[in-house]
């Protein structure tokens, strides 16, 4: 890991824990082992810092949604088969692996948490990526099982907030709450499955 990377990574992480005011630079430093000097070789300020990692976020989420885009855009199941496993994948792909599961992506949304009460930029993106994005993804696949006979396309707006609802309930509970450990995430992944699978696949 390069030194600029370094820092971000640090900065993220103390930024997570105690907010973005109640860390300094010198306390940046302090914990990369650089002097202020060599920070500012990198970064114009503190401010710099978190908007690297803003950007970074945002790259790492559109390229996600990209991905999400190729997998509904999949060719449907024959018509009337009993389930198609688009939503798992959609599940496994975004929600989880690359997202609610990357360290990077946690501590971005930890941080979010704390500074949507003074960044109003951060409130947008804490919105938009924990709530309105996996609406929109979840509605878009669950629209397209529909054309193949799944279910009937009335009840995709109340699926789909099933669905929503129970997953931010289980995002809270296990990863937003407390270390990611890979007990935490174990038991995230086998409510998630367990739930779609009895829900819209058994």
């Amino acid at each position: 890991m390069n030194t600029r990377d370094k820092i971000m990574d640090v900065a993220l992480n103390m930024f997570s824990e105690r907010g973005y005011e109640a860390v300094s630079i010198r306390d940046i430093c302090g914990e990369v082992g650089i002097k202020e000097s060599t920070l500012y070789y990198h970064f114009k300020n503190k401010k710099d810092i978190l908007d690297s990692l803003i950007e970074k976020f945002r790259s790492h989420i559109d390229g996600l949604l990209t991905h999400v885009d190729e997998i509904t855009e999949m060719p449907p199941q024959k018509k009337g088969k009993k389930h198609d496993d688009i939503s798992l994948k959609m599940v496994d792909s975004y929600m989880i692996d690359s997202y609610l599961f990357d360290p990077f992506c946690n501590l971005m949304l930890r941080l979010m948490m704390i500074e949507q009460f003074h960044n109003e930029e951060l409130r947008v993106l804490y919105e938009k990526t924990l709530f309105t994005d996996p609406y929109e993804i979840q509605m878009s696949v669950f629209k397209k099982l529909a054309t193949t006979g799944v279910f009937p396309e009335k009840e995709i707006e109340w699926i789909v907030k099933e669905i929503h609802s129970y997953m931010t309930m289980l995002t809270f509970k296990y990863l937003l709450n407390g270390e990611l450990t890979k007990e935490r995430k174990k038991a995230y992944q086998k409510e998630v499955h367990d739930f779609m699978t009895r829900r819209f696949i058994a």
